[in-house]
């Protein structure tokens, strides 16, 4: 589905706009009670109306093209913050992430659920599946962020990891790049300041977005991709002519 895609039912700005902002805060609640409100309105399923929540807004006008899928997976983006605060980040993104996990998990279940009028296998992989202006999925987005419980999550709800966005990288190649660069800056934090010994303990500690780009390979989606076990080969030397696909997915909290 993209956003010229018809939809199920067609949703008001303000409607779209209150859903994808429960997404973003990561408001369950008030996500279940929007849904509902929309549900009865338009009486429909709930699973249409995540079908038809997508953000339309022109690129130019600071519309991603996202659907709500997209928000619980973009959240949780250690690039925002310096090395010094790595230790309170990840409690903070720990938290936070129990909480995208569970409203990604809440949409899909409501997505696939069995309906007077369920949405077909083409509609649900189509939202699964959907690319925003730039040609990101929710996968790329989760993988990104090396967010592997929201990864498994989409796998195995039919996301196709295959799926390359507008700069040509797939999820595997995100997950990848963000590996190597927090291996490199972590790298960078060690240098001169004799913490030898304790990068010697941790060089057995597989990093978040290698964690993700190992369970991706390990996958039975993995056999889809083309030449997909060599997808790390020169990483390094491209991560900085790559940057679309990364940038998008950092400012996800505010309410347009």
């Amino acid at each position: 589905m993209s956003t010229s895609t018809s939809t199920p039912v067609t949703l008001s700005f303000e409607a779209i706009d209150d859903l994808i902002y429960d997404a973003r805060a990561g408001d369950l609640d008030a996500l279940k009670a929007d849904l509902a409100a929309q549900s009865k309105e338009h009486n429909c399923p709930e699973a249409w109306i995540i079908a038809s929540a997508i953000d339309a807004e022109p690129e130019a006008e600071g519309g991603t093209g996202s659907c709500l899928l997209h928000f619980p997976a973009a959240n949780g983006n250690a690039g925002m913050f310096s090395p010094y605060l790595t230790r309170l980040y990840s409690l903070i993104v720990w938290m936070a992430r129990l909480t995208d996990t569970e409203i990604l998990n809440y949409l899909l279940a409501t997505l696939t659920a069995q309906a007077a009028a369920p949405l077909s296998a083409e509609q649900i992989a189509a939202v699964v599946n959907h690319r925003n202006h730039s040609g990101n999925t929710p996968l790329h987005w989760a993988a990104l962020n090396t967010h592997l419980e929201c990864v498994k999550a989409l796998v195995e709800a039919g996301a196709d990891i295959a799926i390359k966005n507008d700069a040509g990288l797939d999820a595997i190649f995100l997950a990848e790049r963000t590996a190597w660069s927090t291996e490199e800056e972590e790298g960078k934090g060690a240098e001169g300041s004799g913490e030898a010994s304790a990068e010697e303990e941790g060089a057995g500690e597989m990093s978040k977005g290698r964690q993700v780009v190992e369970w991706l390979l390990s996958s039975d989606k993995a056999g889809d991709l083309e030449g997909g076990l060599s997808v790390s080969a020169g990483v390094g030397a491209e991560a900085s002519a790559s940057g679309s696909g990364s940038g998008e997915a950092m400012d996800v909290d505010e309410k347009k």
